[in-house]
């Protein structure tokens, strides 16, 4: 095969993989004399065609900026439509590991997509998603040193290991960097809130046998405050849209479990109330004045919203070294250290005192019930009797959180090469990532009750002193950490000719020892604090590896690739993951390619490890890790082409298919319990149904928590289209346009649990209990247009998510509501969901259509930047991201944000914003 023909297929395949910020394009590639041998994301053979079996997805450099983005996370989840539900956004501070970041390729969660960075792994965040989902954090990886974003969209585990069940993300450092470069960049929203303001530098040098660059960066990102947007944004109360009054202390028909048309009530509010003796549950008296009291309740009515945030405050420090030195002319030595800071800063709704369950791990028998009472003789108490104590304590502020977290990163390693055909590389690196987690504003409820028996907590703030409340509520701090030391090694070449070139070989071996120590907040282990339960876990373990694959181009039009990987882990045992992939060109402008391949996910260490977590409804759950759980397996497949009709135009369709079963989810409550006595023995236990499971029985013999392992169980299938897009412009003296269009859709995203039918998830927004509970839209598209000329660079972009219905899966059981009443029917599955009228979700209009309120809207965004280059050393560019101002829609469904959805409608919520940045480069 010809020098040229090589460089054109190169150059044609880079195009079809997102590479349209390459300097020059296409073109550039067909009139280079030199020939660069690569190594693709989910293969471990250097070649100098990229043109693989795997669907791969790259965002170059100049894409990576023409976001206007200011860190990786933001990047990766604007760029690849292939993300989906169960990722978390920075703006989720509520959840369990609020103040990082992380991606869910395929909606199958962040724990089923593996972060590389260099092709190696990073260590854990200190919290994990829903205290179950261990992952990386995308906030720690440093922005100016990235020269590219691999994404690797067919599952990887026969090349990478555990976790590649989705999808690698591979974030590719530069290699060297030649020269001095500042740059300053500042935002904010046409809200006037959110500033930013980001510097950076990256300075370096390299000669015939030595090269190094350091990097160094700096971010600080001001909160956006949720109370300061307007409409069902700035507000709880909803009734202006024809919803319902959500504030604290009036009457709301709600949704989610809450019985359509069957008042939900809460009247805790900074006032204080108690129930009149005798009274229904909303019969009650105000302890203190109030501007406004519910015209349905007699109660004071009080707004949350200005304890809510859409951004959080950031600030975020990085710094990379990176250096190699060759020794000879087949030895080369590298290092990479780096050292990241970051400090999270969010305020959250203050927490409130009435009913709540917690678990106290000394007595699982007897889960905590936190009825607070407001004694007989207590000044505030207006009653004469002894009544149960419903107050928002505003005096402690929001429950908030900060997250101060430190990752250190390094890697030495050699490389080299063995005659002219073979290379081998070895390495051994250290990531050690350590959270300071600190949280206020929550309530120790033994304290705060014997404050109130003795007459000392006052209704009113102004007469508590700050010592007592220093005393009820003090603050909160852990420290988890997680660690990754590595060491590992491959060796790869050609072995022999073959009639498409060369047959290339490649064989490694890795090992690995994994740390995770995250404790339980301060006194959740002794089930004293309100509305935080206890969650815990820590793990070590030992993995080996190893693993080979062969690229075999047997003709000029058929290709095979095959991998085999072994891992072994010293808790659960072994894994083995084959791949297979084909890849047919009948002619030069058609690439036809398939893959097969088997995946899984070793159990995390809040499965399988020293961990338990308990939630509270009417009775305690308690969840615990199980040493004897196996691993979850995928099977994924791949069926696509590539087609260039004409020098310039580029079209991949791919379609996916992933099958994971033996998912490790917490056991079954039903199946636990089965037909055992929900009364039994006071003060006794009895095994449940499920290996290691127990039922804890309270003083008086009634069932009060549930205690079982998490067990596998669940399967999961999903599949869909991805397509790529791109045509490149040549307009002569006007310069360069270049278009790319990126779409996924999902096909189908179905769950079984065993014994229950398969529920179907796309285009729903389902399944709930997943992370901040985002949905799974079937839609999401990017279009990019670029316009070079000379010196002057424009973008603009054009995202979309498509609508949802307001569901958790298809099938789901209907309610009418009727004259007060409800009955149970079924149908095709939209959630209950009233509206004031006391229509429901799932009654459909007559023309056979969804109910208006039964939808979450579509979003299209707009975004645009530009930037010029002055003399060659300056640099100016500005953007304007959501250009038309587009809002959010109203989402009531989701529990990860206030009215809208910040795992796909962040922007909408922040409203427009602008960016100015400037770059000096030193010659």
């Amino acid at each position: 095969m010809s020098t040229n023909t090589l460089l054109l297929r190169r150059a044609i395949h880079c195009a079809l993989l997102a590479c349209v910020g390459v300097t020059g394009g296409p073109q550039a590639f067909a009139q280079d004399a030199s020939i660069q041998e690569i190594v693709v994301t989910g293969s471990r053979i250097r070649r100098v065609d990229d043109e693989t079996a795997s669907p791969v997805q790259v965002v170059d450099r100049k894409d990576i900026e023409r976001t206007g983005a200011t860190n990786i996370a933001d990047v990766i989840r604007s760029v690849i439509q292939a993300d989906n539900q169960g990722s978390i956004p920075t703006a989720a501070t509520g959840g369990f590991a609020a103040g990082s970041a992380g991606i869910s390729l395929r909606g199958l969660g962040v724990n089923s997509t593996l972060v590389l960075v260099n092709g190696r792994r990073m260590a854990s965040y200190g919290l994990a998603d829903d205290g179950v989902r261990t992952f990386v954090d995308l906030n720690s990886i440093p922005f100016d040193a990235v020269e590219r974003i691999e994404v690797l969209k067919d599952g990887g585990s026969a090349i990478y290991g555990s976790d590649a069940v989705a999808g690698v993300v591979n974030i590719i450092l530069r290699d060297k960097f030649d020269g001095l470069t500042i740059s300053g960049e500042t935002g904010v929203t046409s809200r006037g809130d959110g500033d930013t303001y980001r510097l950076s530098a990256m300075g370096g040098t390299s000669s015939e046998r030595f090269s190094g660059y350091v990097a160094v960066e700096a971010l600080k990102e001001e909160a956006i405050a949720q109370g300061d947007r307007g409409g069902y944004l700035g507000t709880s109360d909803l009734r202006s849209i024809g919803f319902f009054d959500n504030r604290q202390g009036a009457r709301a028909a709600g949704f989610g479990n809450f019985s359509p048309g069957v008042p939900a009530f809460s009247g805790v509010t900074p006032y204080g109330s108690v129930r009149v003796p005798g009274g229904q549950p909303q019969d009650r008296t105000n302890l203190l004045p109030c501007p406004e009291v519910s015209a349905d309740t007699g109660v004071c009515v009080f707004d949350t919203i200005d304890y809510i945030q859409i951004a959080p405050e950031v600030e975020r420090f990085n710094v990379l070294a990176r250096g190699s030195l060759q020794f000879s002319d087949t030895l080369e030595g590298y290092a990479e250290l780096g050292y990241f800071t970051s400090h999270v800063t969010s305020v959250g709704t203050p927490g409130g005192v009435n009913d709540n369950g917690v678990f106290d791990p000394a007595n699982p028998a007897s889960p905590i019930v936190h009825t607070t009472v407001l004694p007989a003789g207590h000044p505030d108490n207006p009653t004469g009797v002894a009544r149960t104590l419903s107050l928002l304590t505003t005096m402690l502020g929001g429950r908030n959180g900060e997250q101060e977290t430190e990752v250190f990163r390094g890697i030495v390693g050699l490389t080299g090469e063995i005659g002219s055909d073979w290379e081998w590389d070895a390495g051994v690196g250290y990531i050690d990532n350590r959270l300071t987690d600190t949280s206020t504003g929550y309530l120790r409820h033994p304290v705060l009750q014997a404050a109130l028996n003795s007459g000392e907590f006052r209704i009113n703030p102004a007469l508590n002193s700050q010592a007592l409340l220093d005393r009820i509520s003090p603050t909160l701090v852990r420290e988890p950490s997680s660690s990754v030391a590595m060491a590992d090694g491959r060796v790869s070449g050609s072995l022999l000719d073959l009639r498409g070139g060369r047959l290339g070989v490649a064989v490694g071996a890795e090992w690995r020892s994994e740390k995770i120590d995250t404790p339980p907040t301060p006194y959740t282990d002794t089930g004293e604090l309100v509305g935080l339960g206890y969650s815990a876990y820590s793990k070590d373990r030992k993995v080996y590896a190893a693993y080979t694959e062969v690229d075999a181009p047997v003709t000029s039009w058929l290709g095979l690739n095959a991998a085999l990987r072994f891992d072994h882990y010293d808790d659960y045992g072994s894994s083995t993951t084959p791949k297979l992939g084909v890849t047919l060109k009948p002619f030069s402008q058609l690439l036809v390619r398939g893959t097969y391949q088997e995946a899984f996910r070793a159990p995390g260490p809040a499965e399988s490890g020293d961990s338990a977590s308990f939630g509270f409804t009417n009775i305690g759950i308690l969840t615990t890790g199980n040493p004897d759980l196996k691993p979850e397996e995928a099977k994924a497949y791949t069926f696509g082409l590539v087609y260039e009709p004409f020098q310039g135009t580029s079209l991949s369709v791919d379609y996916y298919r992933i099958d994971r079963d033996n998912e490790i989810v917490s056991a079954d409550q039903a199946v636990v319990v089965g037909d055992l006595p929900v009364n039994g023995v006071p003060d006794s236990r009895i095994p449940g149904l499920v290996p290691n499971s127990f039922l804890f029985y309270d003083e008086f013999g009634d069932l009060a928590t549930i205690a079982a392992p998490f067990v596998n169980a669940n399967t999961t299938n999903t599949d869909g289209f991805d397509l790529d897009l791109r045509h490149r412009f040549e307009m002569g003296r006007a310069g360069t346009l270049t278009a790319a269009l990126v779409w996924t859709h999902v096909l189908s995203f179905e769950r079984q649990v065993p014994g229950s039918d398969a529920l179907e998830y796309a285009g729903t927004h389902g399944p709930y209990v997943l992370s901040a509970a985002g949905g799974t839209p079937a839609d999401r598209g990017r279009l990019q247009l670029t316009w070079d000329y000379g010196d002057l660079s424009l973008t603009g972009a054009v995202s979309y998510v498509s609508s949802m219905d307001m569901i958790d899966h298809e099938g789901e059981t209907l309610v009418d509501v009727e004259d007060g009443t409800y009955t149970t029917t079924t149908g095709e599955g939209y959630y209950v969901v009233a509206d004031p009228a006391g229509k429901v979700c799932g009654v459909y209009n007559p023309d056979g259509s969804v109910p208006n309120n039964c939808k979450v809207d579509s979003f299209t965004s707009v975004d645009l930047r530009g930037s010029y280059t002055y003399a060659e050393a300056w640099e100016f560019n500005a953007s304007i991201k959501n250009l038309l101002d587009t809002k959010a829609p109203f989402d009531p469904y989701t529990y990860g944000g206030l009215n809208y959805n910040p795992v796909f409608h962040q922007q909408g919520a922040i409203g427009r914003s602008f960016s100015v940045g400037l770059k000096y480069s030193f010659q």
